[in-house]
């Protein structure tokens, strides 16, 4: 009995430590790491520019504050229409 349940171990230690050392000497999985960290990069960059008080958030809160403000005059002037409650 004890016979089997070590062979059963060996077997699985042998096909782990086989598994281990293949995924080592695979060069495949260092260029999935060399992505990994230029998606992070990327993903870093876009957090920046498209985050809170980023560069394009600043932008567009310019450009509708000010089609805001021309809508309100022009609806102040009698541009037409009547403001929706």
């Amino acid at each position: 009995m004890l016979n089997r349940v070590y062979d059963k171990y060996l077997a699985a230690y042998t096909c782990v430590a086989g598994c281990i050392h293949d995924f080592k000497r695979n060069e495949k999985g260092v260029t999935a790491v060399e992505y990994a960290i230029v998606i992070a990069g990327v993903a870093a960059v876009v957090a920046t520019i498209f985050g809170a008080d980023g560069t394009v958030e600043k932008l567009l809160d310019g450009i509708f504050d000010n089609i805001e403000t021309k809508v309100n005059s022009s609806m102040q002037l009698g541009g037409g229409g009547t403001p929706a409650p």
